[in-house]
């Protein structure tokens, strides 16, 4: 009777770890069902290569569903000497020995060749924007995003930077582009490149999340030249997803957190959502343009008794500078314009 008991206690003791080993296997099994896959997290096969408008730019498609840019000329493109000089891959900033007083009074940058250079990093609302904010100065733009929103390149270049950054900007990637400047695309989930890569504008970079010291999940982006940063809205209009210019006149004091494009049509009212010049006049869209440019342009006074004066038909900068007593030189410093600068009619001019 005693043997029989043990008996069928072994044998119930192994119908539970058999029974055990079938449920287990099973959960696995279901656990592997059920597991998410992303398209870049497996194995990538080239299958393709795809011609694009660019003679010396192919397109390589891969199995996984997934693609980047090829460049024949890559060496060429990626041994510039702007991708030599202060290119530090393990410090977030390059150029600890250049300041401001270093840089001349303003540069022409030119942004692009042709529009296919552009491409906005991500396409948003703007939550928080450059300059003064809190106990802090806010050295960028924020745009709110689903976590694992592609980032894409805003222009062609070489990245310089791409790891976690314990500093505040999480998973950060900076990509240097051959006209110098650089672009900074902060708190990702996830990178899609790495050190010294050559991206194409619109090439995905990484993925937009929350990481690093951030209140919620969007994109930190920030444009810098030498380390010095300028408000990404000067040349982005990210309402629309366009680049403003195609060349842009980077003047030395826009390097200043305190300088802000959006604050540039202070000087005109806004009634109704119409902007209109001092004399009530309605602004035109291109007029509104012009007016953007004029007074970010324009150095703020120093002084409280500035003179300015609105130009009439028939004017010149001639005659104008000889009215106030002032040379054509002395108004076009003030102004940031320069001899050969047509002038127009309704236009404000500092004088003094």
């Amino acid at each position: 009777m005693k043997n029989s008991r043990v008996v069928r206690v072994k044998f119930c003791f192994k119908l539970m770890i058999v029974l055990f080993a079938v449920v287990w296997s099973q959960a696995e099994a279901y656990g592997q069902r059920s597991k998410v896959y992303h398209y870049e997290d497996l194995p990538a096969v080239p299958i393709d290569t795809v011609a694009t408008a660019e003679p010396n730019v192919f397109i390589i498609t891969y199995t996984n569903n997934t693609w980047e840019y090829y460049y024949p000329d890559y060496e060429s493109r990626a041994d510039q000497e702007v991708f030599r000089d202060h290119w530090r891959t393990n410090e977030v900033f390059a150029y600890r020995d250049v300041s401001l007083g270093d840089l001349p009074e303003s540069m022409e940058i030119q942004l692009i060749d042709k529009l296919g250079d552009f491409h906005i990093p991500v396409l948003g609302r703007v939550s928080s924007r450059y300059g003064p904010r809190r106990r802090g100065m806010h050295k960028g733009i924020d745009i709110g995003l689903p976590t694992g929103e592609p980032i894409f390149a805003a222009f062609e270049g070489k990245v310089r930077y791409a790891r976690y950054n314990s500093g505040g900007y999480g998973y950060l990637v900076i990509l240097r582009h051959p006209n110098g400047l650089e672009t900074y695309y902060g708190h990702l989930c996830k990178l899609n490149v790495s050190v010294n890569d050559y991206v194409k504008a619109g090439q995905v970079i990484g993925f937009g999340g929350n990481s690093g010291r951030s209140s919620g999940p969007h994109l930190h982006f920030e444009v810098r030249y030498a380390d010095l940063t300028f408000d990404p809205e000067r040349i982005i209009d990210f309402s629309t997803g366009e680049l403003k210019y195609h060349t842009y006149v980077l003047e030395r004091g826009y390097f200043n957190v305190s300088s802000k494009m959006t604050e540039a049509l202070e000087e005109y009212d806004d009634v109704d959502g119409v902007f209109t010049d001092k004399d009530g006049n309605p602004l035109s869209s291109e007029e509104i343009v012009e007016a953007l440019e004029d007074v970010a342009k324009k150095p703020k006074p120093t002084v409280n008794d500035a003179i300015y004066y609105k130009v009439k038909s028939g004017d010149n900068l001639s005659k104008i500078a000889a009215k106030y007593g002032t040379s054509v030189g002395a108004i076009c410093r003030l102004n940031g314009i320069k001899s050969s600068t047509p002038i127009r009619i309704g236009q404000r001019l500092r004088v003094k």
